[in-house]
């Protein structure tokens, strides 16, 4: 694994039917990001999803922030996970 100090790593997961609207949102931003499909398990389901990592500047974080907001929005099932290595731990 590779660690990379100035970024921030953003995984988002959802379930099939908001992998389409996510990745086209992807797209539309200019990002480049990985896409893994999973099973995202819940109390009594599971279901079939894809998490989503992007990789920002730490000094440019809005775009992230926007991307997010705009998804959680539009209302599709979306958990956010960043990892910041901006600053030295």
């Amino acid at each position: 694994m590779q660690v990379f100090q100035g970024v921030v790593a953003y995984h988002l997961t959802t379930l099939a039917p908001g992998v389409d609207t996510v990745e086209q949102s992807l797209q539309a931003a200019g990002v480049t990001f990985t896409r893994t499909p999973l099973t995202v398990v819940w109390p009594g389901g599971r279901g079939d999803g894809v998490e989503f990592v992007l990789v920002l500047a730490a000094r440019d974080q809005r775009v992230g922030l926007d991307l997010v907001q705009r998804l959680r929005a539009s209302g599709i099932w979306l958990q956010v996970r960043t990892v910041d290595s901006s600053a030295p731990s």
